[in-house]
């Protein structure tokens, strides 16, 4: 049996792990800049997600804060929540009322 080709194959796959932008679940964001994000009712927010996607800067209507992201894969810090969506978008709340729903990256 060939050992090569699974050893080629495990390769490729660090290889394109280590080619990562951004975390998962954040569309692709690039990690380091500010980015605008649309919601819907025309509401918006910026956000940046850092390096490492360990945490998130947004600024909003409220102000801004540092976000931390917890096991279920919320980023959630001085009244803060952020929800990832599977469409690669996200929801914002502070105090627990919403900041934005369905908002994604504007063009």
């Amino acid at each position: 049996m060939n050992k090569t080709l699974p050893l080629l194959a495990l390769a490729a796959a660090v290889a394109a792990a280590g080619c990562a932008s951004s975390p998962a679940g954040l569309g692709g964001l690039p990690a380091g800049k500010f980015v605008t994000m649309a919601c819907a009712e025309n509401k918006s927010f910026q956000m940046r997600v850092s390096d490492d996607g360990r945490t998130i800067r947004v600024r909003a209507h409220q102000g801004s804060a540092e976000l931390e992201r917890q096991a279920d894969g919320r980023y959630t810090g001085e009244g803060y929540a952020l929800n990832p969506t599977a469409e690669g978008g996200a929801a914002l709340e502070h105090g627990g009322k919403s900041q934005g729903k369905a908002c994604k990256p504007s063009a």
